[in-house]
């Protein structure tokens, strides 16, 4: 979606964007958030969050962790575009979660939930066991050492989708390709 409309068209659409935006710009160094810089570097950071999507369809109703959240990318941009699912956003800086919760409050976006703490915290409780549907990660792109962290926590039939740069997948745009691997049943 993102590739194929422009900033203008994806802010008018999902007008919370705009909101996270301005979010990130005043917190960005208070909370150490990203690299990114400028309003640019952030509308780019929003606009690859989307990019999922492109190879999913259906979001309804599904229980979806982002591990590494950060700054909320890609959950928080994902929550605003499919309100009818659940995020749940992970990270292990509490400055970052503080931010997510900030962010989670004034948007008031009732499908995310952020945890503070380490992926083994989620593993090791059989509240998360098989749990989830699917698993983003933006911020851990090997899927190697991503999937015996998080196959525990996906229900069967549940995906994984990575951020990576290069690499077999969803060729999405130069420097950006979506690995996708689906748990067997």
């Amino acid at each position: 979606m993102s590739y194929l409309y422009t900033w203008s068209y994806i802010r008018e659409r999902y007008p919370k964007l705009e909101m996270y935006l301005e979010e990130l710009l005043k917190a960005r160094k208070i909370f150490n958030l990203s690299g990114a810089r400028n309003r640019d570097e952030f509308i780019k950071l929003i606009e690859e969050s989307l990019a999922p999507l492109l190879i999913i369809k259906d979001w309804g109703d599904k229980n979806i962790l982002d591990v590494g959240s950060g700054a909320g990318f890609p959950g928080i941009p994902l929550a605003i575009a499919e309100e009818d699912a659940n995020f749940y956003l992970i990270d292990l800086s509490q400055k970052r979660c503080a931010f997510l919760n900030l962010v989670k409050s004034k948007l008031c976006l009732n499908n995310v939930d952020v945890f503070c703490g380490d992926i083994k915290d989620l593993k090791n409780n059989p509240q998360f066991i098989e749990a989830f549907d699917m698993v983003l990660s933006r911020a851990v792109s090997d899927m190697d050492y991503l999937k015996p962290m998080v196959f525990p926590l996906l229900k069967r039939g549940g995906s994984i989708v990575v951020f990576g740069k290069e690499g077999q997948g969803h060729f999405i745009k130069p420097g950006l390709v979506l690995l996708k691997e689906e748990k067997s049943l």
